[in-house]
């Protein structure tokens, strides 16, 4: 019976530390899924492009829910007498501009796709995946919706609460 030398250990150590090296890794690429590459974003959702959307927006309502106080606290900047402003480019890059009455300028800008019908926006210093969806509606001219979830300062001490949005802008 021949022993191994110790190098011939050592060899089949090392192939075998290899091997299950290559094997982790090809487990690791594999069991990536869609869910963790974020939205399907493209520039092109199922009814109209961003491109057909750019432009510069002006809120006739800015609606603001708070839906976890009784009664539901709604909130309406332009009826309060404050303005809402949505800039958008046809590469995606938006900014949104809140002017609450008697208050500051709370400017917003980021990115915006498509993932089919819903907006996904990523605000400027979010992660890069972190992403908001909203659903939208587009006339095809000069009228544009949009709605869902997001944060707003209903009580003004500077921190946000979760809210609902719901915005109704005419192209100026």
């Amino acid at each position: 019976m021949k022993c191994k030398s110790y190098f011939s250990i050592l060899k089949e150590q090392r192939f075998f530390l290899f091997v299950l090296a290559l094997l982790w890794v090809s487990c690791s690429l594999i069991s990536c899924s869609e869910d963790d590459e974020g939205p399907d974003c493209s520039l092109q959702g199922t009814n109209f492009s961003v491109s057909d959307i750019s432009g510069n927006w002006t809120a006739t309502e800015a609606n603001f829910f708070n839906i976890s106080t009784e009664p539901i606290q709604v909130v309406d900047v332009v009826e309060e007498g404050g303005n809402v402003t949505l800039t958008i480019q046809s590469n995606g890059r938006f900014t949104l501009n809140i002017m609450e009455s008697g208050e500051p300028n709370a400017r917003s800008s980021g990115d915006l796709c498509f993932d089919e019908d819903l907006l996904v926006v990523r605000f400027d210093g979010d992660a890069a995946d972190d992403y908001e969806f909203f659903r939208i509606q587009f006339n095809g001219t000069n009228s544009l919706s949009i709605s869902g979830a997001t944060d707003f300062d209903f009580n003004g001490d500077g921190t946000p609460e979760p809210a609902d949005i719901g915005l109704a802008l005419v192209r100026s």
